[in-house]
């Protein structure tokens, strides 16, 4: 694979990281409504369902990005991570309005995109 050196093109990367993250997680959640549908799945088990969709998903995107840079791989897997995130931030105000948010949850969903980010640029 050609390694990249003009940050240009690594913003480019990292939106097509993001773009095939969120690819990913469409497809995930696609699955989980399919099994919802067939099984009656409860909430426990459909919130961690969707727990695993963020991690699988921002895993993969970080991972394709870690293959496209020499250097500081899990800084950039923490990059593609945290755009996702502010995405997810403002899908989540547009579908909830202005409704207060719940900050625990946001932190929670941070730590873990930001973390599965790292995890996946590291491995790459």
């Amino acid at each position: 694979m050609d390694k990249m050196t003009n940050p240009g093109s690594k913003a480019i990367s990292v939106m097509k990281s993001v773009l095939f993250s969120y690819l990913v997680t469409i497809f995930m959640l696609l699955v989980i409504a399919f099994l919802m549908l067939q099984t009656g799945l409860s909430g426990g088990v459909l919130g961690a369902m969707v727990i695993v969709t963020y991690i699988v998903s921002v895993f993969l995107g970080s991972f394709y990005m870690g293959r496209h840079v020499e250097q500081k791989r899990f800084v950039w897997g923490l990059i593609v991570g945290v755009v996702y995130f502010a995405i997810y931030c403002m899908i989540s105000m547009i579908v909830h309005g202005e409704e207060p948010a719940e900050v625990m949850h946001f932190v929670k969903a941070f730590l873990i995109i930001a973390g599965s980010g790292m995890l996946g640029g590291m491995l790459s």
